[in-house]
Order: structure tokens, then sequence, then C-alpha cells
């Protein structure tokens, strides 16, 4: 026999004969029952039961009629070993199910469904106590509507096969892990089988944890949706071939994950980050590996940016990260290269920020420089135009901002280089050069040279150059001069405005 035919429906040992159904009851046996059933007078219902001789009557008295005691004087009236059977597998009430089994000579069936049936009390713990017979202890773990029975004969069983049985049979899951829990339930081909197939996670924990052999237990783990159960089961597996195959065979996602999280092993962490179908499992095996080559393979061949952006994280390699920060289509992960704490010299982050296409990489880029240099080549190089203009927060150096004022490629620009430069003289210099009016507005409003702004005032053709000059001069005569003589009238206004100061 092997293991699992045990839980086959089996035959009872005596052949019973089939009931009739096609029975002609006397009239008077009709009658009989109407009363056993319907009278009022209970004694009389008690007289027309005893009465009844047919065993048709009694058996369908005894299975259906609610009053006990006219229920078991029919069954007391049948004769027949096949209605006793009937009566005894059948009948609704455990009482005529027992007295039936009793008068059968199956004693342990009838004890069974005396404490099967019954809440516990002194009573029936006299008859439980002396119960020995397995087979009845397991029927009534299995069957007892009182929690205390099933737990009692669960403690008095010790049979492996019960056991076995009972595991698949028990409906109440406390019986089960008990079950599991005893010392001869051993049999780890019956032990996966309820780690696979059991509802409870408390039964299938019972399980696991009494199997040994790690193939087994790789089984178990494939299919396996409790992350707490994987996990016993991950915590008890230490070869590295057997969870390399849960990784590869396995559907699960969590499965692999529960993988990952345990294992150190580049050469699994590598297979499942460069093949696996899942982009989450991926990244999770990616945040493990460390040797730049698997990395970069995850980097040109991954099609989720987020699996890339964690494999840029742990890259090493300096030139390569320069690359992945020039040529990458994700800003994201564009990002995390310039992040890397293995690109820490200025030189890198210069040549990104005047090699970049992506305004966002240069701007990161340039947050990792300080040397003014460095702001100033980027200035002269940059592929942005507006990474060039970027630069002028960083750049002091006279000579550079005077050059820009000069170039003039962008007034704006320009106007904001002017800005910082604070030596009177270059500013004078800018002015002579007639580069524009806007410049020249700026470089006079920045001059405060008395001598240079009287002349700017009497002389420059541009009165908004003009006017500029006359709000910093300070001398009521030259003043008064040009609230007199100049040409626009805006130019004397503000003349005649600045002399009542």
């Amino acid at each position: 026999m092997g293991f699992f035919d045990r839980f086959k429906n089996k035959e009872t040992k005596k052949e019973k004969k089939e009931i009739p159904t096609d029975i002609e009851i006397d009239e008077d046996q009709l009658i009989l029952k109407d009363i056993a059933i319907n009278a009022k007078d209970r004694t009389e219902r008690a007289v027309a039961a005893d009465k009844i001789t047919d065993q048709f009557v009694a058996l369908d008295i005894a299975k259906n009629v609610k009053d006990r005691a006219i229920r078991l004087i029919a069954v007391n009236k049948i004769k027949d070993e096949n209605l006793l059977w009937d009566a005894a597998e059948n009948s609704k009430f455990f009482d005529v199910r027992s007295f039936a089994y009793e008068r059968l000579g199956e004693n342990n069936k009838s004890i069974a469904e005396i404490v099967i049936n019954t809440k516990k009390n002194r009573n029936v713990d006299e008859i439980f106590n002396k119960i020995v017979d397995e087979k009845t202890l397991e029927d009534i773990a299995i069957n007892a509507i009182d929690k205390n029975y099933r737990r009692m004969s669960l403690e008095k069983i010790e049979s492996e096969e019960i056991l076995y049985d009972l595991v698949f049979k028990a409906k109440d899951s406390s019986i089960r892990k008990s079950a599991v829990n005893k010392d001869k339930f051993v049999n780890e081909d019956i032990l996966k089988k309820v780690a696979i197939e059991d509802n409870d996670e408390g039964v299938k924990i019972a399980a696991v944890k009494k199997i040994k052999n790690e193939e087994t237990l790789a089984k178990i783990a494939i299919t396996e949706d409790n992350a707490k159960i994987r996990s016993i089961i991950f915590g008890k597996i230490d070869n590295m071939g057997i969870l390399k195959n849960i990784a590869m065979e396995s559907e699960k996602s969590d499965v692999k994950l529960d993988i990952i999280n345990k294992v150190d092993d580049e050469e699994l962490l590598s297979e499942i980050a460069l093949k696996d179908g899942d982009s989450v499992v991926r990244s999770e095996a990616v945040k493990k590996i460390e040797n730049d080559e698997t990395l970069l393979k995850v980097i040109r061949s991954d099609n989720d940016p987020f699996v890339r952006q964690i494999a840029v994280k742990n890259l090493t390699n300096v030139e390569e990260l320069i690359n992945i920060a020039l040529t990458d289509d994700d800003q994201y992960v564009r990002s995390h290269a310039i992040s890397n704490p293995a690109l820490t010299d200025e030189k890198d982050f210069t040549y990104i920020a005047i090699n970049s296409t992506h305004e966002d990489v240069a701007l990161d880029a340039m947050e990792h420089i300080s040397d003014e240099k460095n702001y100033i080549e980027i200035l002269n190089n940059a592929e942005l135009g507006d990474i060039r203009k970027s630069t002028l927060d960083h750049i002091t150096d006279l000579e550079t901002l005077i050059k820009i004022v000069l170039a003039n490629e962008d007034e704006e620009f320009s106007l904001k280089a002017l800005n910082k430069i604070k030596v009177e003289k270059c500013l004078i210099k800018i002015y002579e050069q007639g580069i524009s009016e806007n410049i020249s507005v700026r470089a006079v409003s920045l001059v405060r040279n008395q001598e240079f702004l009287t002349n700017v005032v009497k002389n420059d053709e541009s009165w908004r150059v003009r006017e500029t000059a006359c709000k910093k001069i300070v001398s009521k005569r030259v003043l008064k001069e040009v609230s007199l003589s100049d040409e626009n009238e805006y130019v004397r206004t503000v003349a005649k405005k600045r002399m009542s100061l």
C-alpha cells in the first residue's frame, strides 16, 4: 500500500444488501405510525410506537422523528441487520445512531457517536476515558462538537497511519497542527503534502519545520505564497545550487525576492539581474551587485530606467560614469551617475558640464565645482549657451568679466557681467568703447568719478546716457548748467530736481 492509498474511500467490511424502495405497508401499521408521530398525548404515542411490527415503518421513525423516546422505541423494533445499518448510518439523531451501532456490535462506533455529539461532561468523560481504539479516537478528533474531546482524542493517538489520515480529514486546524507536531509524524512525503495543500499557516509552518530534506523544501518554496513560510524554508536551506534552482524555476516574484535577500552569490545575482522578466526582481538583485562588468551589462541592456539607476549608483568606473552622464536617455540615470560617490574630481565634473547636451546634467555637475578656473573654462567652452551663462554667479575674475562685456554676444548677459565690475577705470574704459547704449548707461550708472560724469553729461550724444550721468552728479553748478542748456527736456527736468535736493 502506498502512503496516500489510505486516503481513498474504503469499502465497508460487511457487504450490505440494498434496501428495497417499493414496499407495501399494511394499513394498520400506517395508522400506528401516524399516532406515534402526531398524537398529542406522549403515552399514546409511545404505546403506538411499541405496537409497530413493520421494520420499515420503525426505520422511518427512527431516522426522522424528533421525539427521542419514540425514535428509540422504534429503533429497538428493528431486527434486520441491513436496516440497523441504515439507521446507524443515516438517522438524523446521534442517539439512534449510537443505539443502532451498539445493537450491531459496533461498540466503538456507538461510543464515538455519544462523545462526538455531546458537550464535555462528567458522564461522557467516563465513557471517553475507556476508549483505546485509535480509529474511534480518530473519528472523535475529526468530528466531535466539543474541542476538548477533539484535543483529548488526538493526545491518545500514536498510530502513524491514523495521524497521517487525520491531518487530511480534520476541519479543526489546531488538530491538524497538533497531529503534525506528534513525534510519530515523520514521513517527509506526507509533510510535504501538508505544507503544500493545507490552507492554515500554522499547520503549514509546523510541517515545514519538521522537513529536513532541502530538495523537498525547495519544491514547497517554488509555489508558496506566504512570505513567513518562505522565510522559514529559506532559513533551512544552505545549498546554493538549490537556491539558484528555486530562483530560476519559480514563477513567483516574491519567491525570487526572498532568495535575493538571503544570498550574496554574485553569479546567481548577476543571472537574475540580467535575465529575470520582473523589473522589481532585477532591481533588487542589482542592489547587491558590486562587479562593474555586470553592472555595465545591466546599464547597457535593461529597458527599465529604474533598474539602470540602481546599477549606476553601484558603479565605480569613473570613465563609464562620465559616459553615462553624457549619453543615457533617462534624466534620473544621468543624475545618479553625477551623484555617484566614485566621481570626485572637479575636472571630470567640468568635462561633463562642458560636453553635456542636457541642461540638467550640466547643472548637476556644476554643483560639484568650486574652482573659479573651472567655471571660466565652462564659460568659454560649454555646448549649451544657458550653461555658459549660469557660470557668471561663480566668476569674479575681472579680465573674464570685461571680455564678456566687450564681446557682447548677449547683451543681457553682458549687463550682468558689467554689474559685477567694481573698478571705475575699467568701467570708464568700457564706456569709451561705445559698445551699445545700454552698456554705456549701465557703465555710467556704476561710476562715481565727477569729472568723468560731468564730461559725459555735457558731451554724450545719447540723452539716456546723459540722464544717467546727471543722476550721479553732485555739483549744483553743473546741474544748473544742464538744466538750462541740455537739449532734452527730460534731462533738464532731472537736473532741476537734483538741484532742489
